[in-house]
């Protein structure tokens, strides 16, 4: 399989690498993020020695880690390390002349059935470990457990990594790279359906259209996606079924925490306990409006992955239609007509990844240091009308405001009209302000001229987003 879209992370492992000190590199993601295809690129061609922790206990991880680097090092095992200090010490030793890399993946396996490790790794660390040779690398796709156990003020490792990726899905731009031969309007509904993730786009048949490609890899019993949600949490929490009935609440509409509860019967706090394992897990993502701290009364849920988000909202709902064979059936009745409407989210992240990049390249009118969805009311005591924002962006008191825009009619001027009317509800205090229409299928005759007489008035069309 071809190597696409981790070479700027490759780069920098390389980089480390070539320092030839001690190294603790903390790498964290979501599962199916390519963590491991990163880890293998990386290690090719290198010394290196890779063990995938399994859900066992201490005991059994010990031997089966012994058995590996034994056979590593040609020897026959006679009896297996009698401690992970033993066994990490064993490796430093036999490297005091060259380097090697030490993989620990899915290290949150380990630390749960030996919450020690992690002191016995910072003893090392500090006594033996950091004047050596030794390349290690911990893996986990848990992120809330990375963050805190690895990363955390309050961790036996804090301020001994050297360095430390969290790993993220591709953006629409990168996943286009999947999609060849497809129009970039089709690109981003592959990308609705499929997201980020590697594995899931290569699912992605060129050649097919875009409804072949949902029937054949969503629609079918035997397709590979048919059943991963459900796998992907069975790996990772208990209750499942109360688990699977958030993500399908939050793919419905519920977007507040009282909503979601009222719709899967729980009480608030106990499916608040659910949601936030959720978040720590990488599938759900909770924001506050632009410009407020978290934790928020306006607090609002989603789904991170669009597959999952494809998944829930038209598959899950529809099982005992695909056991049936009504593939046709549902794309026709449940699929295409929404399809649009299901968009509008996709399409606000595909801007904000736009934004992002081009600030990065410093080709927009503010160098933003913030950027987020606004939702909010007028302070003006006749008015309290809820309004949104799609993306509003601020570098100090200058700001940029976003409307995004997946129809099938042009933009037209009272698109851009209402925009400015609610920055002004959003805060009068500004100073330069800018004003960014992202348009699926363009602006008519009326904006261009405005954009073209207003340098505040920004257009962005569906080709530019990939140029």
């Amino acid at each position: 399989m071809e190597f696409i879209g981790r070479e700027k992370e490759l780069d920098e492992l390389n980089k480390l690498y070539c320092e030839d000190a001690f190294q603790l590199f903390v790498l964290y993601g979501r599962r199916r993020v390519g963590k491991t295809t990163l880890l293998n690129e990386f290690c090719k061609g290198k010394r290196a020695i890779f063990y995938s922790a399994e859900q066992s206990n201490r005991k059994l991880n010990l031997e089966k880690f012994s058995e590996r680097v034994f056979e590593y090092y040609g020897e026959s095992m006679l009896e297996p390390f009698s401690s992970w200090t033993n066994a990490i010490s064993y490796i430093d030793n036999r490297q005091q002349n060259e380097r090697l890399i030490l993989v620990l993946d899915e290290f949150p396996y380990l630390v749960r059935k030996d919450r020690a490790l992690l002191s016995e790794l910072q003893h090392l660390i500090d006594h033996t470990l950091q004047t050596g040779r030794l390349f290690i690398i911990l893996c986990g796709s848990y992120m809330g457990f990375m963050e805190k156990e690895v990363l955390g003020a309050k961790s036996p490792l804090f301020g001994r990594r050297t360095a430390q990726l969290h790993m993220k899905t591709f953006d629409y731009k990168t996943a286009a790279s999947f999609m060849q031969g497809y129009t970039n309007e089709e690109k981003l509904m592959l990308y609705g359906a499929f997201g980020g993730t590697p594995l899931y786009l290569n699912q992605i048949r060129a050649g097919e259209s875009f409804e072949e490609n949902v029937r054949r890899a969503y629609l079918n019993v035997t397709a590979y996606l048919y059943e991963e949600p459900l796998l992907l949490l069975r790996q990772e929490v208990q209750e499942v079924g109360v688990y699977s009935a958030v993500i399908e609440a939050i793919a419905g509409g519920a977007s507040k925490s009282n909503e979601i509860s009222t719709k899967i019967g729980e009480e608030s706090a106990k499916c608040l306990k659910y949601i936030n394992a959720l978040c720590e897990l990488g599938i759900l993502y909770k924001e506050a409006p632009f410009g407020e701290k978290q934790p928020s009364r306006k607090t609002l849920y989603g789904i991170s992955d669009f597959m999952f988000r494809f998944w829930y909202r038209y598959v899950f709902p529809n099982r005992t239609l695909v056991e049936t064979g009504a593939d046709e059936v549902i794309w026709k009745k449940r699929i295409e007509g929404n399809y649009s409407e299901y968009m509008g989210i996709v399409f606000e992240k595909v801007c904000g990844d736009y934004l992002l990049r081009k600030n990065a390249l410093g080709e927009l009118p503010i160098l933003f240091t913030d950027i987020g969805r606004w939702w909010g009311s007028s302070s003006d005591a006749a008015d309290k009308n809820q309004v949104e924002i799609d993306l509003v962006a601020k570098d100090g008191t200058d700001y940029m405001f976003c409307e995004c825009k997946w129809k099938n009619e042009k933009t037209d001027l009272a698109v851009l009209k209402r925009l400015q009317e609610k920055a002004d509800v959003f805060s009068k205090k500004r100073n330069r302000s800018f004003f960014v229409l992202f348009s699926k299928s363009g602006f008519t005759d009326a904006v261009l001229e405005e954009a073209e007489k207003n340098p505040s008035v920004v257009l962005v069309g569906l080709d530019d987003l990939f140029l």
